[in-house]
């Protein structure tokens, strides 16, 4: 008989980590040195990725538990830094 391994489920903290790290991944470019932004804009970019990071430390993410959200970060709660333009 096979046995299915079951993904446990996250804690809020880890689903919030997971997705702070998809952002962060995403803003990755904009600190390269070989980067296309002027140093105001990386300056910007440098605050949002700071404020992704220190977001583990004030906000209060809760688990969805309804679809789409089931077992994973509902994002009503959790404000995430506004991206720089």
């Amino acid at each position: 008989m096979t046995e299915i391994l079951k993904t446990p489920p996250l804690t809020p903290e880890q689903a919030l980590r997971i997705e702070r790290n998809k952002l962060l991944e995403k803003s990755d470019w904009t600190q390269a040195n070989d980067s296309p932004l002027s140093d105001s804009k990386k300056a910007e970019w440098k605050t949002y990725r700071q404020a992704l990071r220190d977001i583990t430390k004030t906000a209060s993410p809760k688990i969805g538990l309804q679809a789409p959200y089931d077992n994973s970060l509902d994002p009503s709660s959790v404000t995430f830094p506004t991206k720089p333009s």
